[in-house]
């Protein structure tokens, strides 16, 4: 009997304890019920933009600005810019490739750089190429290298753009300066994933996205014979168009602030003059962030606000005072006067070319990579 009697208390206990944490259980339940309810209260009183989710505070609000200062490391928030800004991000989320345009200064490296940090290749190599300072009979050896002995002097063998970009993004910077004929081999290489290197019967794969940009009209060179249509369309997948520096001047503080902040290697830089600051915003920047970046860095070092003149404005006598005889010849500087004459021969040569390089030294007849260089002393570039 005593032994009955202590099973039947024993099982009293568990059932006890058992019902205690039903109990509990049932109260929890109504806390987290009430709780949902409030929160269905609070959005209807409140309204839903205050109950945004984590991910969407991660993504930013739609309420305010999403790019108060710039993307990564490009400068401003003008409408314009952030229109930018939006393609930046598309294209980081894709695999496409990308053609970004714009003058010479607006910045299009650093988008393209932007891109390929958004992107899922931003662990492998980001390979810049500057199309238009490759002389035409190194092309195919500097995009796809070589085996030692290709040629003469090739005592090794050297990788290529294309090696060098495998699993990343190759930028080809002024895009519009590749000849036909290497046209032609880059699709090959996009459309197979593999290429040849000079003087190698075995191909190589590489698996690469192509980021171009251009200060020129890519489909009005198809018409001028200068773009192949299936090249252009292999790389116009995603179009950028970045806006000059004199159609979104409400960045120009923003860009002085940060030069400045550059220019004073992390200590403090006092603020422009207001004056200083009207002047730079009235200025019509043909040169874009570029040349702001080395007009301030003149005004940080000579304490003086100089913006850049063309050289046939200079006091001395031009080449057209020389041809119409109407300085004598001991004011005539020779070498001044063959500069001016030169420069404008280029200019010409180039606006003819529509800025093609490759046609334009054609038409002046000497090689590109002299022409690049006449360029880059006469600050034409």
């Amino acid at each position: 009997m005593l032994i009955g009697t202590s099973a039947m208390s024993d099982e009293a206990k568990t059932k006890e304890e058992l019902l205690k944490e039903l109990r509990k259980l049932r109260a929890k339940l109504r806390e987290l019920e009430e709780g949902e309810s409030g929160v269905e209260k609070r959005d209807k009183v409140q309204g839903p933009s205050e109950n945004r989710n984590i991910d969407n505070m991660d993504r930013g609000s739609a309420m305010s600005p999403r790019h108060e200062r710039g993307f990564g490391k490009i400068i401003g928030k003008s409408p314009a810019m952030q229109e930018v800004y939006d393609m930046i991000e598309k294209a980081g989320a894709s695999d496409a490739n990308v053609a970004i345009y714009g003058e010479s200064g607006t910045g299009k490296e650093l988008v393209a750089h932007a891109i390929h940090e958004l992107s899922s290749r931003r662990g492998n190599a980001f390979v810049p190429v500057n199309c238009g300072a490759i002389p035409e009979t190194l092309l195919e050896s500097e995009f796809f290298g070589f085996k030692k002995g290709a040629f003469t002097g090739a005592s090794m063998d050297k990788h290529g753009y294309l090696d060098l970009a495998d699993g990343g993004t190759l930028f080809l910077d002024e895009v519009g300066e590749l000849s036909l004929n290497m046209q032609a081999k880059l699709l090959r290489a996009l459309d197979r994933r593999s290429y040849f290197p000079v003087g190698c019967s075995k191909s190589k794969m590489s698996d690469f996205r192509i980021i171009a940009a251009t200060n020129r009209d890519l489909a009005g060179e198809i018409n001028e014979g200068l773009m192949r249509k299936d090249f252009f369309y292999r790389i116009h997948v995603i179009p950028i168009t970045l806006p000059p520096l004199r159609n979104r001047k409400e960045d120009i503080p923003l860009l002085v602030d940060h030069f400045l902040g550059e220019q004073g290697g992390g200590k403090e830089v006092a603020a422009i003059p207001r004056k200083i600051l009207e002047a730079l915003c009235n200025y019509y920047w043909p040169g874009n962030v570029r040349e702001l970046q080395n007009v301030l860095h003149r005004y940080l070092t000579v304490k003086r606000l100089d913006f850049m003149k063309p050289k046939s404005s200079d006091t001395h006598p031009s080449a057209n005072a020389l041809v119409a005889g109407g300085d004598k010849l001991e004011h005539i500087n020779l070498r001044h006067a063959v500069e001016d004459l030169e420069k404008r021969f280029i200019s010409k040569a180039l606006e003819q070319a529509r800025w093609n390089r490759t046609k334009a030294a054609m038409i002046l007849g000497i090689s590109r990579r002299a022409l690049f260089r006449k360029m880059a002393n006469f600050e034409m570039m």
